[in-house]
């Protein structure tokens, strides 16, 4: 898998508790939804941004709830020490912030649920995230490990529920060029969008189904 995409392990901010936010928790004017970069969320001068926390079950698109004060190029989480001046945080491979991501869960007593991650968010120890700059590749590894073969591949490499970076590294992996299940892969990640945009808890709702 790591010759196709690269895998990238995320940001540790310390204290969760006091870095993170539920998205509906801050004023909805100092979110940078869509910053593609570090120098763009440090232009827009906001200060919260979306955290890509892994969450619960969900396959091909979704679990947007949190945001990470990352204002300034994340100042206060870089310089965040205990009592005795230990780091507490640990910022991990910042380059691949806010670049769009197949992203799945570190708990997956559920078995395996790999999803598509817009451009935008920052991801976390938990939140595990692979990377590359060819979108159709991202799709073709999605549709790939949300089938049986790809969950049973990696209870293979790894029986317990959680599952690292290195176990996604040594997923194997045949790459069809025609990628011809792309189709299929973003139809199922435009539905599941829908499905999620229709909870009124998600920033993008617009109008309740009922109405």
């Amino acid at each position: 898998m790591d010759e196709v995409v690269t895998p990238k392990v995320g940001l540790q901010t310390g204290d969760n508790n006091y870095f993170l936010r539920e998205w509906w928790e801050v004023e909805h004017d100092k979110i940078k939804f869509d910053a593609k970069s570090i120098p763009d969320a440090v232009e827009s001068g906001k200060k919260w941004f979306p955290y890509n926390k892994g969450g619960s079950f969900r396959r091909w698109y979704g679990n947007y709830d949190y945001v990470v004060n990352w204002e300034n190029d994340g100042q206060e989480i870089r310089n965040f020490v205990d009592d005795k001046g230990k780091q507490r945080s640990v910022v991990r491979n910042p380059s691949y912030y806010f670049k769009e991501a197949i992203t799945w869960p570190l708990i997956t007593s559920g078995g395996l649920s790999v999803r598509y991650r817009e451009y935008g968010s920052i991801h976390d120890v938990s939140g595990m995230s692979a990377f590359s700059d060819n979108v159709d590749v991202i799709y073709y590894i999605i549709g790939m490990l949300n089938t049986p073969l790809g969950n049973n591949i990696l209870r293979i490499l790894n029986p317990t529920i959680n599952s690292q970076i290195g176990d996604f590294r040594n997923i194997p992996v045949i790459v069809n060029q025609k990628y011809e299940i792309i189709n299929f892969v973003q139809q199922a990640i435009l539905l599941t969008k829908e499905d999620w945009d229709l909870n009124e808890n998600t920033w993008n709702f617009k109008i309740s189904p009922l109405i």
